[in-house]
């Protein structure tokens, strides 16, 4: 059943500092390809994400240039998405939300859409990977345990909360990420997570020890996700701008990674760590 809090509060004008609106877009489902080719379809209940972090290559994917430059700043609710899926087979299609935006930013807390998606989404079978960065996901343990096929992959960029508050001032703190994780581990739910881009860390090898300990599945990193072709979408300039100013560079990168590899033994390929579940 769809949330009754979904459509008998309206949409809020604001949460935070993002103006949010409702948008009837049929346009939730993306066949699968480039990052997302192991799935049948990439789900974004979302358009925009009041998170903005310096970094994020999702804006790129948004024609409108004024709308690209107050990214982080607006938020469309696309209001429709559980119709649309309604009118689907998904049984047993694999499925990735979200690419472009985060399905448990601050306005799902008063929505529910996203957890509305995920209650259709078990309705008919589908296999569900969970991409945030929120620790609201929990919030929906009750049906993420429902599912045969589901994991939830968390993001956490760096084990330093003064560089997360300069590339992520508007998230969630490190630790509340973890206890997000370590919540969705002790309802037996498969979880990944994701250093993805990986910013200066403190002491990498330690951070993997945690994640052994809270026993995660598997732990993947990367670095900024940077494209030299014409019109392709890559990391913001000022992310690039902060990450020169710390010295943040490819071999300091290649370093904190291979540190972290050496600390935590779920630590595997990016491959692996977004492959369906």
């Amino acid at each position: 059943m769809i949330q009754p809090t979904l459509f008998d509060t309206g949409v809020p004008s604001r949460v935070g500092a993002a103006a949010v609106s409702e948008s009837d877009s049929r346009h939730i489902l993306t066949p699968g390809n480039g990052r997302t080719s192991a799935y049948d379809f990439s789900l974004n209940p979302y358009r925009g994400c009041s998170f903005g972090c310096a970094y994020c290559y999702a804006a790129f994917f948004v024609p409108d240039e004024g709308q690209r430059d107050s990214w982080g700043q607006w938020v469309e609710a696309r209001t429709r998405s559980v119709d649309v899926l309604r009118s689907k087979d998904l049984n047993g299609k694999r499925l990735y939300m979200s690419s472009v935006t985060d399905p448990y930013q601050p306005v799902e807390a008063k929505l529910e859409l996203t957890r509305a998606v995920v209650e259709e989404l078990l309705r008919q079978r589908a296999r569900l990977v969970v991409q945030t960065r929120s620790p609201l996901v929990p919030r929906d343990i009750d049906l993420f345990r429902q599912f045969e096929h589901v994991r939830v992959n968390v993001s956490i960029t760096t084990d330093d909360d003064a560089v997360r508050r300069q590339f992520e001032p508007t998230c969630s703190s490190i630790e509340r990420r973890l206890e997000a994780i370590e919540a969705l581990k002790a309802a037996g739910l498969r979880v990944a997570v994701c250093v993805c881009p990986m910013l200066p860390m403190n002491d990498p090898e330690a951070f993997g020890r945690r994640l052994d300990r809270i026993g995660v599945d598997a732990v993947t990193a990367s670095w900024f996700h940077h494209s030299d072709r014409p019109f392709a979408a890559g990391t913001r300039p000022g992310a690039k701008s902060l990450a020169n100013d710390l010295e943040w560079t490819r071999p300091a990168y290649e370093r904190a990674r291979d540190a972290l590899r050496s600390g935590c033994s779920a630590y595997t390929t990016a491959d692996v760590a977004f492959g369906p579940a």
